[in-house]
């Protein structure tokens, strides 16, 4: 029985990584378009430019930095019992409407909704008992549920360390930066403030099969969708393998 669950478990996380490869799929069989061409098109297009500002940034919560597009993970080292594993606790994104500009013209994308795909810009690893840098701190303390892991037990003799070890993550699409940019071209003349915009807005919609942003190339984007599969799928394999060597064990 436990052979048969473990295939069970496995066929599930092998789904979800399937899952988690669509938008990969669809930006790696796709070719980028010129925006200049995009105004009145109809379908999917894919975009590769600059990004640059429209109506303002956002602050990304972790370090600070202005941008265009943020997504945070906060990972725990957590034991229980005899097995210790790096565990999310927290996990967020935000976004603002931005310009993408190549050598033709520039459009208007309004990025809510979409998979974000963002290369790591900061990481930073707090062990247990030690206080996180200002910054953190304010973000535990006003916009996350987590409480602070810069706790200790004082012994008299010495103080012990009681809070577990932390990784933050943060990625971030700057201004100024690459971008690349899967979605529905949606006509619109009021989307047109510069010389050099079309009048289009790019956005999610029943045409496009992913919405996805990136701070990457085309294939620099497939890949940083696809590694955030692999997990799932690795792992998929490995609990069929062992689930079946354990149910064919059992039968003999």
């Amino acid at each position: 029985m436990i052979g048969l669950g473990l295939v069970l478990l496995g066929l599930a996380a092998l789904a979800v990584g399937c899952w988690k490869l669509r938008p990969a799929y669809h930006v790696y069989r796709g070719e980028t378009d010129d925006v200049v061409a995009i105004e009145r098109a109809e379908g999917p297009v894919e975009l590769e430019g600059t990004a640059s500002a429209v109506d303002g940034t956002v602050t990304a919560p972790l370090t600070g930095t202005t941008c265009l597009a943020y997504e945070y993970e906060i990972e725990e080292f957590q034991s229980s019992g005899k097995n210790s594993s790096w565990n999310t606790v927290d996990e967020g994104s935000g976004s603002v409407p931005f310009r993408l500009e190549d050598e033709t013209a520039s459009v208007r994308v309004e990025p809510a909704g979409a998979t974000l795909a963002l290369s790591t810009d900061a990481s930073i690893e707090i062990d247990g008992g030690e206080p996180e840098p200002e910054r953190v701190r304010e973000f535990l303390e006003t916009e996350s549920d987590l409480d602070s892991q810069n706790t200790s037990f004082d012994l008299g003799v010495v103080e012990l360390a009681t809070g577990n070890d932390r990784k933050y993550h943060e990625r971030r699409l700057e201004p100024g930066g690459d971008a690349y940019v899967l979605g529905q071209s949606r006509y619109d003349v009021d989307a047109r403030e510069t010389m050099r915009d079309v009048s289009a807005v790019i956005t999610n919609g029943d045409a496009t099969p992913a919405f996805v942003v990136s701070d990457s190339c085309q294939e620099g984007t497939t890949w940083l969708l696809t590694r955030s599969a692999l997990p799932w799928l690795l792992g998929g394999v490995a609990l069929v393998l062992v689930g079946g060597w354990l149910t064919a064990a059992a039968l003999v």
